[in-house]
């Protein structure tokens, strides 16, 4: 299997654990370096809103190759850049997106949304510590 594929779909299976754990409806998603969906899971009870918002924190952390929350406070003394980023390509730089890291190279981004961004933010890095103490998950 394509690695850039399996690690996306291993992070999001980690978020979805993890979220259940947590009593949390979740929606995770992947996209490639162009911004265009690679794999999506969305908990049952979730919002269709949730895919938007997930979608455009992947997009953020795919072309920034930072995560949101680095963002948020690399440019939360300047609202225009913010608003410059969320209006100029769709991206929200809001916690809870992560830059997809395979083979020590940014080839996307992973994006959560479901809950509080405080919510998201924390599955989000508990999935990336799993994988990292499970290669296994990505072989």
């Amino acid at each position: 299997m394509d690695p850039i594929l399996k690690y996306a779909q291993s992070f999001c299976k980690a978020v979805i654990d993890h979220a259940e754990r947590y009593s949390l409806n979740m929606t995770v998603l992947a996209v490639d370096q162009g911004g265009h969906l690679i794999a999506l899971y969305r908990m049952d009870k979730t919002s269709f809103l949730t895919i938007e918002a997930a979608r455009r924190k992947a997009l953020a952390a795919a072309s920034m190759q930072l995560p949101t929350s680095s963002m948020v406070h690399l440019f939360e003394d300047d609202p225009l850049v913010i608003t410059a980023v969320h209006q100029g390509f769709g991206a929200l730089v809001v916690p809870g997106g992560f830059p997809m890291i395979v083979d020590g190279n940014c080839r996307g981004g992973l994006g959560i949304s479901g809950g509080h961004y405080n919510e998201d933010e924390m599955l989000g890095k508990k999935a990336l510590e799993y994988l990292q103490r499970s290669p296994a998950e990505l072989a």
